[in-house]
């Protein structure tokens, strides 16, 4: 029976393997064996490049979507263009022109805001002759004048955090007391040693760490994020093997982690958000999940859209997987600790949105293994000033650098820099104890009555907009509620009234961040009536607002065609250091 059963095949297999079996009965068994190798191989990897683009398959057509299926087709031809030489050569110096073309245009933009009467002289080269202190300082006094002329209204998002002027001239005679310090130097400078351990030492307890926790100051955001991700590189490597380490994250997770994905050859997995509430799913973040993952991570608040990611709920994915996670809270990290206290105290009483208390986003959580925190922001210290933290100095150890056969010594580094500006250090130090607990309570509420009230603004006056989620902290983001109406151009009218906002893509839409400037008397009043003016500019005159469909990062730069986005953004990065 069992022997039938299994002769018993269809006529038509039947006829094809006798057809088959005929026709190879004369072929050199090791040809056979090569065959069948070869379209093993080639099998195996048409089945993983199939599924990997069945994978990817649902964020291509998002991106599609995002930015328009005739600009997708647009960027698909010119790929497919590309690999025929003499179309690619064309192609390449259409790009070197845009790219010409854009550093032209952003030098000009920039030398058009120099004040004349301030710019009196450049230096291309090193002047043969010294030239008196005194000069320089009159010189300088001018340039700093003008520039805080284009900011000092309170009319730009983010980009300045300062607690006024009096704070200024402090930490400004704090750093000069400083200037020469290197922290790299212990046994010359054990006062810069003793101001970082302590800095430390306050941002783990605001963040609720315990006496395990540790950490080490760094340059900003960008430089915590890359020391976090190449620790759990290493640790990947070291004690699981792990060879192709990955990192996943909700797509609106700071670029850092796509600078650190490309510094240390990891793999970014980035997770779709909920288009209405902004969230990432957590469900969603579990299935992007492999053997290979070495870190998780998700934003407190995010920067594009100001929300506060479900970091426990994340965080216990982390843990029961032995995976690190990392809470960045670069944006928010002097803002959002001192807000849970103004919402437990009471203090922020009778204020909208009042209602709904702050998730957990610090070591609080279960399975946060580090946090990263900018000082240079709400902190108030001065540029270039931040924390990386961790649960224990064992995570920290992979973040450092030790070379024990360098000629010059035994050369060990904590961050990515070498030498570092004590001064920024000794600021931040400074500034800390001098705000206190006291003072942090009281700047935060200031600024997060402002970002409430302009929500509820846009919540319940302009129809035309809609805020993106349940922003708890100080980021605003809108879009357009009317497909007619480019919210880009709203940007542009806004412009105009002087108000420099953040353009941002998929979906599209502005930002205010709100700071310390917004709380001048009357700022958010005045915002919420140039923004209604601004949309109603924009029904009634569309043609005068039009404006590109993505922004470069920092600027308001943007661009039409999605296939010069390279281009475009590197002529903006060339013009930064021009001295044209």
């Amino acid at each position: 029976m069992g022997g039938t059963a299994a002769c018993n095949k269809p006529w038509w297999l039947t006829l094809h393997l006798t057809a088959a079996n005929e026709a190879l009965s004369t072929t050199p068994p090791v040809n056979l064996i090569a065959l069948s190798s070869i379209t093993t191989c080639i099998s195996i990897a048409a089945y993983q490049y199939g599924y990997s683009s069945i994978l990817s398959f649902r964020r291509k057509v998002k991106w599609s979507y995002n930015i328009g299926y005739k600009a997708a087709l647009d960027y698909v031809s010119v790929q497919i263009a590309k690999s025929i030489p003499w179309m690619r050569k064309q192609i390449d110096a259409d790009i070197h022109k845009e790219k010409e073309k854009t550093r032209i245009q952003c030098e000009k933009d920039w030398n058009d805001l120099l004040d004349p009467s301030a710019d009196e002289n450049s230096h291309l080269t090193l002047p043969p002759n010294k030239t008196s202190s005194a000069e320089l300082l009159t010189l300088l006094k001018k340039w700093s004048v003008s520039e805080s002329s284009l900011w000092d209204k309170g009319q730009a998002s983010g980009a300045i955090y300062h607690g006024g002027s009096d704070l200024i001239d402090f930490l400004s005679k704090v750093y000069g007391l400083f200037c020469v310090s290197n922290p790299m130097h212990p046994e010359l400078f054990p006062y810069v040693r003793k101001m970082e351990g302590e800095v430390v030492s306050m941002l783990i307890d605001i963040f609720h760490g315990d006496s395990n926790c540790c950490g080490s100051i760094s340059s900003g955001g960008t430089e915590s994020i890359l020391l976090s991700s190449k620790a759990y590189r290493d640790r990947g490597r070291d004690l699981f093997n792990i060879k192709e380490p990955e990192i996943v994250a909700p797509t609106t997770v700071h670029a850092a982690f796509h600078k650190a994905a490309h510094y240390f050859g990891m793999k970014l997995v980035l997770v779709d958000i909920d288009e209405e509430t902004g969230v990432v799913n957590v469900d969603d973040m579990k299935r992007a999940i492999t053997r290979n993952t070495v870190l998780i991570a998700a934003s407190a608040p995010n920067y594009p859209h100001g929300i506060i990611e479900p970091i426990e709920e994340l965080a216990a994915l982390a843990l029961e997987r032995n995976i690190g996670f990392h809470s960045d809270c670069c944006l928010g990290g002097l803002l959002l600790p001192f807000v849970d206290k103004l919402q437990k105290m009471g203090k922020l009483h009778g204020l909208d949105y009042t209602n709904i208390p702050l998730p957990v986003f610090d070591f609080r959580a279960k399975g946060v293994t580090s946090i990263s925190a900018d000082m240079h922001k709400y902190g108030y210290a001065t540029k270039g000033s931040s924390c990386i933290m961790y649960s224990s100095p064992e995570l920290r150890h992979y973040q450092y650098f030790v070379s024990l056969s360098w000629t010059g010594g035994i050369y060990a580094s904590p961050t990515l820099a070498g030498s570092r500006a004590g001064g920024v250090s000794a600021s931040t130090w400074a500034v800390m104890v001098h705000m206190g607990e006291e003072g942090y309570l009281e700047v935060s509420e200031r600024i997060i009555r402002t970002a409430r009230t302009i929500r509820k603004g846009i919540d319940e006056d302009i129809s035309e907009l809609e805020v993106i989620g349940n922003p708890l902290s100080s980021v605003i983001a809108f879009r357009s509620t009317i497909s007619a109406m480019n919210i880009y151009g709203v940007g542009q009218a806004l412009g105009e009234k002087g108000w420099h906002l953040n353009t941002l893509q998929h979906p599209s839409c502005l930002h205010l961040c709100c700071t310390n400037l917004h709380t001048k008397d009357g700022m958010e009043k005045q915002f919420l009536i140039d923004l209604k003016r601004a949309v109603k500019d924009v029904k009634s005159h569309p043609e005068k607002y039009t404006s590109g469909t993505a922004a470069v990062y920092g600027m308001t730069h943007s661009i039409a065609d999605v296939t010069l986005l390279d281009p475009v953004a590197f002529g903006y990065l060339d013009a930064l250091f021009s001295s044209g």
